[in-house]
């Protein structure tokens, strides 16, 4: 072979004798390990016929002696079996016993049937065949995939199973063969479809707790249907299915370490857990096309981008306040001459010496109302508290939330009043390019773990079914566009749907990964459509209950599974949000006025008020919502006069059934009698003559006109205007009949720089005006006049 050739030919890495020895070693322990998991499956097989046999049950026409014998002897022979009562997992009163039946068996003596079953199966347990009598069935991990490559690290070897699949007992398959792995080293979306109440929201959060734990993600939660479920992460979950469903994986409750961010708008009540952080959005994380987001504009050109650039751009430069940029996008507004200067190199030698020439290009723009709309718009959400300037002490850093990996964050909009409904679209679709442009420019951010709960609500398939169409439909093209460019910046998507046709198709056709929980009939067959179901498959589906599901990825279907639920708090329709936080937090919290308070705790010498933070020793009783403490859950027995901070601090914790790692006692947030007013026409600080300069776009070469007597500039102004209206001046005299003015004091201004000799210019015959002279005709300068006084 030629070695061109063997380039191109697989290799032993060893020497040759090396290389046998290890792939003989391999294959004899795969085929060692194979007749070991067959022995097993037998196992579990003999064990559940001996089960019926004794019961009465068996088909096979065996007696239940002559099972247990067979079974005895898989046992005894087991090369693990333990010999001694110190070994295995096995009671050592059952090694003792087992030890005992087998001199007995080899004896010949008779055997109770129960009592050796019981041993037997006593015994199969300590080996590790069965996990446990009532259930022999199998069950292989459902994980998400363990990331080992730079940039992108898991912090575990092993991921926590975020499920499990259901494996016969009389299979002989490696439980590890048969695991499921969910990937996601390319970010791939997830959406999960299922019935109202049937797991979906919280199979997507149980999924994004394990990225955000243990796969180094930033997680978001960003979308609340108005019940305040979102916020419910920070809490461990306290629903009895789903603890039982924890506890049959071998797991816990756990929260959130998270942070519940909220605009910092009218609305806000006055007391809220101290995760919850009110903020709001600096112009200076402001973009062109964000702007034009926030006021419903989904098409604009170059031109429109760049005039909004300029303005921010110049409202940045000096003071950064919403009110100059809001004036500056009016003023761009207008139809106006633009002069663009760069400079070119050139030989050195040139007769300046510098090397450098400057150039200039001169330019008419037509009005553009795009910039009026950004500008009532930016002034409307000013007023409403949620733009503010740079220097704000409320306002988000998006790209430091996400590098702060140890801290989920909720987006709540829940507070705002009533008619700002359309406002909470607005705000996420500001938050998703927010998230979007972070992780863009910044490649060394935590990657991004998007959960969306109802992905409907907001990549609506129809928009004539939802309200505030011209919001959503801008919403849905910023969910699409993270759906096809989110992956590769590395923004996961999970999100969840009742049925996948109410999905956007472009967004649903993106998520590679769907997981199916319990659907009804019709879903079932729109889904056959799309997936062509096996007879079996669709027999699973149909048969699913609450948290059983099937794993779409890849091409390939793996079903029957059990998902764990979510292991931190999900919304609940009979209980109120914030008592349920203060339960969690360890505070008592009358849920009810039924709840026989004063039968149960009438005689207390006093009680804690939580939430005004008093200590209450009149006959007055909690009212319903409050969280409060009584003396028995102190330590010690603590007078009203003795209760400090740390005692109460001390009960709460003790009360806790499980570890909160948030900080959710009550807090002012300062919010409560807050009033707002925004007038762009009468500004806080002093107007300067620059800053008119710059909101009305004056040329540099006119500025100084602002300086001149009034009659002076009337006149300046007249004379642009009258060149400006007439085609036919061809003498100095033509002009100077039209304004009022002498030809010499004409001429005297025509040849002064600070005056008209940039405004005119005569091209051949006539004199016309040059395009600072255009823009010194078209100002108000009533108006600019008004505002220097």
């Amino acid at each position: 072979m030629s070695s061109e050739t063997s380039l191109h030919q697989p290799s032993d890495n060893t020497e040759t004798r090396v290389a046998v020895r290890n792939k003989l070693s391999s294959r004899i322990e795969q085929q060692r390990r194979k007749e070991e998991l067959n022995t097993e499956a037998y196992v579990r097989e003999l064990i559940r016929e001996a089960e019926n046999a004794i019961v009465g049950e068996n088909d096979t026409g065996r007696q239940p002696e002559e099972i247990l014998e067979e079974l005895h002897l898989y046992l005894w022979h087991d090369p693990d079996r333990p010999v001694a009562t110190t070994e295995a997992d096995v009671e050592p009163d059952m090694i003792y016993r087992f030890n005992q039946i087998h001199r007995r068996f080899e004896t010949g003596h008779d055997i109770d049937a129960a009592t050796w079953f019981e041993i037997l199966v006593a015994v199969a347990k300590g080996l590790g065949i069965v996990e446990a009598f009532s259930d022999l069935t199998q069950y292989a991990p459902v994980r998400l995939e363990t990331l080992d490559e730079q940039g992108r690290q898991s912090n575990v070897e092993t991921a926590t199973p975020i499920g499990r699949r259901r494996i016969g007992a009389d299979d002989a398959a490696d439980l590890e063969d048969r695991a499921v792995e969910i990937t996601h080293s390319s970010c791939d979306h997830i959406l999960a479809v299922a019935l109202p109440r049937s797991g979906k929201d919280s199979t997507i959060t149980s999924i994004g707790m394990n990225l955000w734990n243990e796969h180094n993600y930033s997680y978001f939660s960003i979308l609340d249907d108005g019940r305040m479920e979102t916020p419910m992460i920070s809490i461990p979950n306290d629903e009895k299915a789903i603890r039982e469903n924890l506890d049959r994986m071998g797991q816990e409750p756990a929260a959130f370490n998270a942070e519940v961010l909220v605009p910092a708008m009218d609305g806000i009540p006055a007391k809220l857990p101290a995760n919850f952080r009110p903020f709001t959005i600096g112009i200076d994380d402001l973009t062109p096309h964000l702007i034009l987001r926030l006021a419903g504009i989904t098409k604009s050109d170059a031109n429109t981008e760049q005039r909004i650039k300029q303005a921010l751009d110049k409202t940045l430069e000096r003071t950064g306040e919403v009110t100059e940029l809001v004036s500056r996008l009016q003023v761009y507004a207008e139809e106006m001459d633009a002069t663009i200067e760069w400079t070119e190199k050139r030989d050195s030698s040139a007769s300046d010496g510098n090397g450098v020439q400057t150039k200039s290009v001169q330019y008419h723009m037509e009005a553009e109302d795009a910039l009026n709309k950004a500008a009532q718009r930016l002034a409307h959400l000013a007023g409403e508290g949620l733009v503010a300037s740079p220097e704000a002490e409320t306002n988000i850093n998006m790209q430091s939330v996400i590098a702060n990996q140890d801290q989920a964050s909720v987006l709540c909009c829940n507070f705002l009043s009533q008619g700002q409904e359309a406002l909470k679209y607005t705000i996420m679709d500001l938050w998703l390019r927010l998230i979007y442009k972070a992780r863009d420019q910044n490649s060394r951010l935590p990657r991004v773990c998007l959960e969306i709960r109802e992905l409907k609500n907001i990549a609506p398939s129809k928009l004539a079914d939802v309200r505030y169409k011209d919001t959503i439909k801008t919403l849905r093209q910023t969910i699409f566009f993270i759906s096809t460019q989110g992956g590769s910046r590395r923004i996961l998507m999970l999100g969840s749907t009742q049925k996948l046709n109410d999905v956007y198709k472009p967004v649903r056709s993106n998520m590679a990964t769907k997981i199916l929980l319990r659907l009804g009939e019709e879903e079932i067959e729109t889904l056959d459509r799309s997936y062509n179901f096996s007879n079996e498959q669709m027999d699973q589906l149909s048969e699913f209950n609450i948290g059983q599901g099937m794993i779409l990825a890849g091409g390939d279907a793996f079903w029957p599974l059990e998902f764990r639920g979510a292991p931190c708090g999900l919304g609940l329709g009979d209980r109120h949000w914030l008592d349920r936080y203060g339960i969690a937090w360890g505070a008592r919290v009358r849920e009810t006025e039924y709840d026989g308070w004063h039968s149960k705790h009438g005689d207390c010498e006093y009680w804690v008020d939580l939430t005004e933070h008093t200590v209450v020793t009149d006959e007055s009783v909690p009212e319903v919502g409050t969280w409060h403490l009584l003396p028995e859950d102190f330590d010690d027995d603590l007078a009203p006069a003795d209760v400090d901070q740390d005692a109460i601090d001390a009960a709460l914790q003790r009360r806790r059934d499980y570890p909160v790692p948030a900080d959710l006692s009550l807090q002012s947030t300062g919010f409560g009698d807050r009033q707002r007013e925004l007038s762009l026409q009468q500004q806080d600080r002093d107007t300067t003559l620059s800053e008119v300069v710059e909101r009305h776009n004056i040329p540099e070469s006119i500025a100084p006109w602002l300086s001149k007597e009034a009659p002076t500039r009337k006149q300046l102004v007249a004379t642009c205007r009258a060149v400006d209206e007439h085609d036919d001046l061809k003498r100095q005299e033509d002009i100077a009949e039209n304004i009022g003015w002498t030809r010499s004091t004409l001429s005297r201004h025509l040849g002064k720089s600070d005056s008209l000799e940039k405004c005119i210019t005569q091209n051949g015959k006539y004199y016309e005006l040059t395009p600072i002279g255009k823009r010194a005709a078209k100002i108000r300068w009533d108006v600019v006049m008004e505002e220097l006084k």
